[in-house]
C-alpha cells in the first residue's frame, strides 16, 4: 500500500497575523501606561504608544470598553503565574509566610492598574466583571491554601474569616498600606501577616 502524502501546513495568513500583532500593541499600550502612572489614557494616547493611529485601533475594538476587557484578561492571566503555589498540607506558619509572599508579589504588580481601573469602574460593566473574576479567583485560593482552617468552622464563621482575609489581602487593603500609611514592602506585608494570623490562628 502505497504511504499517503503528508499535506504542508498552510502558510499563516499575513493579515491576521498583523491584526493579531495590533491587538497585541494595543492591550501592552493599555498596561504600560497604566503601570506608569496614567490612570486613565485617552485613546489617542493609547494609539500613540501602540504606534498605530487612533482610527486603526478602532478598526480592532468598538470602544474602550471592549478595550479593557480584553487588556483586563491579559492581566488576570498574569497575575495567575505570579509566584509559587502554596501546598495546602504544609504547617500554618509555613503557608502564612509563603500565602503573604506570594500575595504581596501579585499586589504589588496589581495596584497601578488597580488605581487606573478604580476611576472607570463604577461605569464599566467589563472592570465590574473583571473585579468580581479576580476576588472568585481569590477566594478560590484562600479555600485551598487555608482549608484546614476554614472547613471546621460553621458557615457564617467561615464567611466572616474569608472576608476579613479579603480584606486584609486585597488591592484596596494593600493601596491603604502603601500610600495612606505609607509603609514599605516589608511593613505592609508584616501588618498583612499579622492580621491573617489573628483571623486564622
Amino acid at each position: 500500500m502505497q504511504a499517503r502524502r503528508t499535506q504542508p501546513a498552510p502558510l499563516p495568513d499575513g493579515r491576521n497575523e498583523r491584526s493579531r500583532r495590533t491587538r497585541t500593541a494595543v492591550i501592552d499600550a493599555v498596561l504600560e501606561l497604566n503601570q506608569e502612572g496614567e490612570l486613565s489614557p485617552s485613546a489617542k494616547r493609547v494609539a500613540e504608544r501602540a504606534g498605530i493611529s487612533a482610527r486603526t485601533m478602532y478598526l480592532h475594538f468598538a470602544d474602550m470598553e471592549s478595550l479593557f476587557v480584553e487588556a483586563g484578561d491579559r492581566f488576570l492571566n498574569r497575575l495567575a503565574g505570579i509566584g509559587e503555589p502554596v501546598p495546602p498540607n504544609a504547617p500554618l506558619a509555613t503557608r502564612l509566610d509563603l500565602f503573604c509572599a506570594r500575595r504581596v508579589q501579585v499586589l504589588e504588580a496589581l495596584l497601578p492598574v488597580f488605581r487606573a481601573s478604580r476611576l472607570r469602574q463604577p461605569f464599566s460593566r467589563a472592570l465590574q466583571s473583571n473585579r468580581d473574576r479576580y476576588v472568585t479567583a481569590s477566594d478560590l485560593e484562600v479555600d485551598a491554601v487555608f482549608a484546614r482552617e476554614l472547613d471546621p468552622l460553621p458557615g457564617k464563621d467561615a464567611a466572616a474569616v474569608r472576608a476579613g482575609i479579603h480584606l486584609a489581602t486585597c488591592a484596596a487593603g494593600w493601596d491603604v498600606l502603601r500610600d495612606d500609611r505609607r509603609l514599605d514592602i516589608a511593613q505592609a506585608t508584616a501588618v498583612m501577616h499579622r492580621t491573617l494570623k489573628g483571623l486564622l490562628s
